[in-house]
Order: structure tokens, then C-alpha cells, then sequence
């Protein structure tokens, strides 16, 4: 009874173990299949990362980076920086050769002191960050990215604290050392950190902070540009010095520590006083950009839209983060004073109107290279702003007299320097006379220089009869570059246009010209007969040096050596002829061949100057924003236009030899009589010089030619007596005599 209660207690308690055993065995099986699902689902999840991840491309950073404008040392010839063009990011890439060792040293000394042994990864550092999560062994939340890791985050801006988002950041970095060199990642990392006042990258924080190449700092300033990037606000050197410094110190120090510096260098750079360029860099930052620069951007825009097929948008993107290299023709001596005049109106002259106009200029060289513009008067108020000079529409007037009707009249031969036409007005289909002149009356007979000077109208409409409209008008939109004329356009239901006598002989146009284009073509006399279209840049780089857009600025002939000689003799006359309505524009005794336009009523006021030197076109007039054009009144002062032109460019001359037009081509300097435009005979009583082709001569006066000596009117019966028709002679007494083409003599008294 005893044993069998015995084992049946053994039983029991074997039982007991047994079934212990096989809950525990149960258990640990369960365990075992939920660790194989467990690690299938994490291997599936990390391969997910792995295999989703796309190769990051370090030579696609340089897509996004600040836009640098040169300008041209007129000292040295050598560029330098003008200006720079970006959106929020300031960012200007610089290769891994041009960056101090030290900086490099700084970066890894504080941000990753196993760089050069890891793969992308500190396990050591990621396994202390992790373990620091749970149990607090560092004071500090010492994060445990790599230089690389720090990179990925910089490029895809995910930087969210997540689980998986540190996977995938882990596996990239591993990915990325793969592909990349240590001193690629090293590049790409330093060019696209933030460093506070909208700077990526070290060289627009050498720049900003210091005003120098990132090339150039010392040991002590590439240590304070490092120590900014682990809290760009906390460290920032302008708003935070001395924070700034604290880092700065930190880094110096465990750059010694690890053996990366010597004692000496260490007290050096920290004894080292920071100088920082903070009033420079926020005048840069806050200051308005000039027409200059606001039109460069304008041409560079139309000419990746219209040789690269850009649409404007895309145009614009890369314009301000392709990081391009856009090399000016500013001369910013130049475009600093001309900024400064225009900026006070009490520098203009004066005028009777209570409220001053507006005024544009236009400064070229010799063959369309831009040095200085102005679009309006008054302090500029912010970027891109309507710019006067090249975006307005305005009526030329008699500035377009030159350029049209005298220079066709010369280059076909149709005229010479002193023909002499009637100044009287031709009769329109509808019976109207017409035009009128500025001066209320008809001179009858006047020669060419007579009518440039006193800025005859009727004069060039008959020029551009003989020689058509269309002739004219070609010219000026073919060779001259006018893109603003209208061959053709329906306005309000009616066909306008500028192929007329009012267009092409006294400037009024159908929308009007710019500043700018008439600048270009008065270059042709001041070079000999060449025109270059204007141009404020030569090349435009991208980020990588290569050529995005390369002016051609070869100058090609559009009229004859001589055409272009005789017009700019003509145009002296304008400014120091006895009759010149320009007489106010020369200044010194440097030549002027210039030209002076005024539409109807005194709206619209230009004066187009050209030296040995330059080019100057200056408008003035109302921006007549509500459609109501404005007459510029000056009753009883001087003529504007000639005296502004003076003010500017007799100081821009300033220190240039006073010389001499060349005489372009072949040319004969004549005396001719002043009432007959023909070629001076001793019997002229009133002469002048003037300028002529060798193939295109007047002959000799035949109002004081050809005296009879022996016969007074009644004593000539023979027509043979005289020569040729139409010739004159004088007889012995003085009386005029003509043998005409119906074979009259005709005589009277003059």
C-alpha cells in the first residue's frame, strides 16, 4: 500500500518535469520560429532599403550653386567679381585641390576623427549612440553620422528621426564609399553644408565672413567656419562672436590632440583676431543692383531662350542656380558715376515743368561693348525694376535723320556734303502740305550741312523719297539691328507700320525704339562704317567651366568707309556749326559728331553723341503711365538733352588725350560755294568746307562760272555762244545768263 503510494507520488512528479519540459520545449520552439520570422521580416525590411536605394550622384550637386557677374580690370585686364546671382542658397563650388589641409584636418578632427579608417560608417560611434539613447553615458546627445552620413542627409533633406530613415542612411553611406573616393565625399560635404547667412558651402562662407578665396584663410579662420556648421544660428560669427570662438577653440584644440597641428600652430591660430567682413557682406546682401547688372540678366535670359531653346522659366533657374560664370562689359568706374548722377535729379538740367522728367543713357565703346547704363532718374528701389534705357519704347524724332536719311542719301550717291535741295514741303495724296519745321517757315534752297545742322525737316523726307522708304527701313531693321520696327501690324483694326516718310526720315515710328538700339547704330560713326549689336556680356560659363553662350563680336561693315567719314563731318557741324542745335554738347575741345531728336510737342528729347572714345545716347521724357503724353517745357533755357550730355561725358573724358576722328576711306576735303553746293570758283562769295567721295564730286560752281567777257544779253544770238544745258554764266556786267533745255536763254537779275 505504502510503495504504491510511493510511485505513484515519483509518477507524479515526473509528470510534473515532463510536462515542464514540453511547455519549455514549446516555448523555445515557438521563440525559434518567431526569431526566423522576425529576422525574415527585418532582413526583408533592411533588403527593401537596400535594394530601393538609389545611387546618389555627387557631380548633380554642382546643378544648384550661385551665379558669379566679372567685370574686367581696366588696369590689369583681368576679371573680377561684380556681383552674385542666387535664390535662398549662396553657394559657389570649389574643387578639393583649392581647400586648405587644415580646413579639411578641422572638419574631421571635430565632425569624424576615423574618417580615413571607417567605410562610411563608425560602428563604434553608432553603437555608443544608440547604447546613449537608454542608458546616459555621454553629457552631451553625441550623435554617431559620419562625415558621409552627414553628406546623404545634406542631399536628400531627410533628416527626420526615424528608425528606418537611420537604416537607409546607414546602407547609403556603405553604398556611397563604394562609388566615391574620401576625398570626393570630402568635396561634396564641404560645398553643401550651411553655414549660416544663406552660405553653403566653404567658399561663400570664406567669402562672406572673411572677403577672402577659401584658399586663402588661415588655420584660425577655416576652424571658425567649421565650428559654425553643428548650429548655424548658436555659432553664426556675425550675430554670435564670441559662441563663435568658443567652437572655433574646441576645434583647435582636438585638431593638437590628434596630433594635426603643432603647439605653436595651436597658440598661433588661437592668439589669431578673427576679422569679420560683416558690413560688407550685409551691404552686398541688402543693397539693390544697378541697370547695369539688371540688363545683363535680361540679355543672358533672351539668349539662352534663344539659342538653347530655354523657355523662360527653365532659363531663369539655371541663371540663378546653374552656378554660371557670366563675363561683363561694365565698366564700373563708369557705371558708378553715372549711377550717381542719375541718382539726383538737382544734377540735370533745368527745365519749366513743376515736375521733372524722366531720363535714360546709354554709354557704348567704339564697337557696341556696353560700359554704363542709366534707366531712370532717382534712387533705384529694388531688383529688375522697368528698366528706361532698354525696355521703353520712345519716339526718336530727327536722331534718326542721321542714321536714315543722310546716310542713305550719302551711300547711294544720291546726295553729297553740301547738295543743296529746297526747303519747302512736299504735297501729300490728300493735298496736305507737308511736313512742317520746328522753326514755323521754309529756308527755300539750303545744302545738306545747312539742313543736319538745323535739323531740317523737309530736307531728309525728300532724301528718303529718292531713295525709298524701303531701302531705309531695311537697313535700320536688317543691318542696324532696330528689332523694335514694324513692317507690318494691324492696331485697332488698322494696318501700321514703319515703312513710310514719317518713320524712316523723322523718327516716327509705330511703337518707338530703345535707348539701347540707337546707341548701337551711331557706333558706325565712330569705327568707319562697322556695326557690332550691343552687347553687356562675352561668354557665360557653367559650373564646370565649360561655354553656356559666347558673344560674336566681330564687327561686320554695313556702309562704306567714306559714308561713314562724311556723316560723322556732318555731325561735327551739329555741335560746333554756327546753326548746330547740339552746340551745347562739346566740352574741352574733344570733337563731337552728334545729332539732336525731338518728337511732336516736345514729348520725347534725345541727344546722340559719338567722340573718338565713346558712344553717349541720352533720352528725356514723361513715362506717360496714364496715357496722356507730357510735353517737356524750357522756354527761354537751353535745349536739355545736349547739356545733359555734356554734364555726363565731359567727365568721363576726363584725362583722355584730346584726337581727331580718322579720316575713313577715300575721302577729299573741298571748298565749296555755300549757295550753290557745288565746288567754289573765284567767283563764289561765300565759302565753306566740305568732305566728298573721289567718286562722287560736285563739279564747279555754275552760279559764278563761266563769265562772258565781250557780249551783254542783247549781243548773244547764237546759242552756241554757250555750252551745255543748264549751264550758268555771268556776263560782263554781272547778269546772269542760262541756256535752258527748251533752248531759251534765260537771264535776271540776282
Amino acid at each position: 500500500m505504502g510503495s504504491h503510494k510511493k510511485r505513484t507520488a515519483g509518477s507524479a512528479v515526473k509528470d510534473t518535469f515532463a510536462n515542464i519540459g514540453r511547455v519549455l520545449a514549446a516555448l523555445i520552439m515557438v521563440g525559434i520560429i518567431t526569431g526566423c520570422i522576425v529576422a525574415a521580416v527585418l532582413t526583408v525590411y533592411v533588403l527593401r532599403y537596400i535594394n530601393s536605394d538609389e545611387q546618389i550622384n555627387l557631380t548633380d550637386l554642382k546643378l544648384n550653386y550661385t551665379t558669379i557677374l566679372y567685370a574686367d580690370d581696366p588696369a590689369t585686364g583681368e576679371p573680377y567679381e561684380l556681383k552674385r546671382l542666387h535664390y535662398e542658397q549662396n553657394r559657389i563650388w570649389v574643387p578639393y585641390d583649392q581647400i586648405p589641409e587644415h580646413m579639411v584636418d578641422a572638419l574631421i578632427a571635430i565632425e569624424d576623427k576615423r574618417f580615413w579608417q571607417h567605410h562610411g560608417v563608425d560602428w563604434k560611434r553608432t553603437t555608443g549612440a544608440f547604447v546613449n539613447l537608454f542608458v546616459p553615458i555621454y553629457p552631451t546627445q553625441a550623435g554617431g553620422s559620419t562625415i558621409t552620413q552627414q553628406l546623404i542627409k545634406n542631399i536628400t533633406g531627410d533628416d527626420a528621426f526615424r528608425i528606418e530613415r537611420k537604416v537607409q542612411e546607414i546602407f547609403r553611406a556603405l553604398n556611397l564609399e563604394k562609388h566615391y573616393s574620401k576625398e570626393q565625399i570630402l568635396e561634396a560635404y564641404l560645398n553643401t553644408v550651411y553655414y549660416s547667412n544663406s552660405c553653403y558651402g566653404v567658399q561663400a562662407a570664406a567669402n562672406t565672413y572673411f572677403g577672402k578665396d577659401v584658399s586663402e584663410l588661415t588655420l584660425a579662420e577655416s576652424a571658425s567656419i567649421i565650428g559654425i556648421t553643428q548650429f548655424p544660428g548658436k555659432y553664426d560669427p556675425f550675430a554670435y562672436p564670441e559662441y563663435n570662438k568658443e567652437r572655433q577653440e574646441d576645434i583647435l584644440y582636438q585638431m593638437l590632440e590628434q596630433g594635426m597641428i603643432t603647439q605653436d600652430e595651436y597658440d598661433e591660430a588661437v592668439a589669431e583676431k578673427l576679422v569679420f567682413q560683416k558690413d560688407v557682406a550685409y551691404q552686398a546682401i541688402n543693397s539693390t543692383q544697378n541697370y547695369f547688372i539688371d540688363h545683363v540678366i535680361e540679355e543672358v535670359l533672351a539668349d539662352l531662350q534663344s539659342e538653347k531653346g530655354f523657355t523662360r522659366q527653365y532659363a531663369t533657374q539655371q541663371l540663378y542656380s546653374g552656378g554660371y560664370r557670366i563675363y561683363t562689359t561694365m565698366d564700373e568706374k563708369m557705371q558708378n558715376y553715372v549711377e550717381e548722377f542719375y541718382s539726383d535729379v538737382a544734377n540735370f538740367p533745368r527745365v519749366s515743368n513743376e515736375t521733372y522728367p524722366q531720363s535714360a543713357c546709354v554709354i557704348t565703346d567704339l564697337n557696341g561693348r556696353v560700359l554704363a547704363l542709366a534707366g531712370g532718374i532717382g534712387e533705384k528701389e529694388y531688383d529688375r525694376s522697368f528698366n528706361r534705357a532698354t525696355q521703353a519704347l520712345r519716339q526718336c524724332g530727327s536722331s534718326i535723320k542721321p542714321i536714315a536719311a543722310y546716310l542713305q542719301g550719302i551711300e547711294n550717291d544720291v546726295i553729297t556734303y553740301s547738295t543743296v535741295i529746297e526747303d519747302s514741303p512736299i504735297t501729300l495724296p490728300d493735298g496736305t502740305k507737308w511736313p512742317s519745321n520746328y522753326y514755323g517757315s521754309y529756308l527755300g534752297p539750303s545744302t545738306v550741312d545747312t539742313a543736319i545742322q538745323k535739323s531740317i525737316n523737309t530736307i531728309p523726307v525728300k532724301i528718303i523719297e529718292m531713295v525709298t522708304p524701303r531701302r531705309a527701313f531695311d537697313f535700320l531693321k536688317d543691318k542696324l539691328g532696330f528689332d523694335s520696327l514694324v513692317e507690318r501690324e494691324v492696331v485697332n483694326g488698322q494696318v501700321v507700320g514703319d515703312v513710310n516718310l514719317s518713320s524712316m526720315a523723322l523718327g516716327g515710328m509705330t511703337h518707338g525704339v530703345t535707348v539701347m538700339e540707337m546707341a548701337g547704330a551711331y557706333q558706325i560713326y565712330g569705327n568707319g562704317g562697322y556695326f557690332t549689336k550691343p552687347y553687356a556680356y562675352t561668354k557665360v560659363l557653367d559650373a564646370n567651366g565649360d561655354v553656356v553662350l559666347e558673344k560674336d563680336t566681330t564687327p561686320r561693315r554695313v556702309i562704306s568707309a567714306e559714308t561713314a567719314t562724311i556723316v560723322n563731318k556732318l555731325m561735327q557741324r551739329v555741335t560746333r556749326g554756327p546753326m548746330g542745335t547740339g552746340a551745347a554738347a562739346p566740352f574741352s575741345a574733344m570733337p563731337v559728331a552728334g545729332k539732336t531728336g525731338t518728337s511732336s510737342e516736345d514729348i520725347d528729347q534725345w541727344f546722340l553723341g559719338v567722340t573718338p572714345y565713346y558712344v553717349g545716347a541720352f533720352w528725356m521724357g514723361y513715362d506717360n503711365d496714364d496715357g496722356v503724353p507730357q510735353t517737356i517745357r524750357y522756354t527761354g533755357l537751353p535745349y536739355p538733352p545736349p547739356l545733359l550730355y555734356k554734364s555726363v561725358m565731359g567727365h568721363l573724358h576726363e584725362g583722355l588725350e584730346v584726337k581727331q576722328f580718322p579720316v575713313w576711306g577715300d575721302v577729299v576735303e573741298k571748298t565749296y560755294c555755300a549757295e550753290s553746293g557745288e565746288l567754289a570758283v573765284d567767283g563764289c562769295t561765300k565759302t565753306l568746307t566740305g568732305w566728298y567721295k573721289s567718286t562722287n564730286i560736285p563739279p564747279e560752281c555754275s552760279l559764278h562760272s563761266g563769265i562772258v567777257d565781250s557780249k551783254d544779253l542783247d549781243d548773244i544770238d547764237d546759242l552756241d555762244d554757250l555750252d551745255s544745258d543748264g549751264i550758268i554764266y555771268r556776263d560782263k556786267n554781272g547778269k546772269v545768263i542760262r541756256r535752258s533745255r527748251s533752248g531759251l536763254i534765260i537771264a535776271n537779275d540776282d
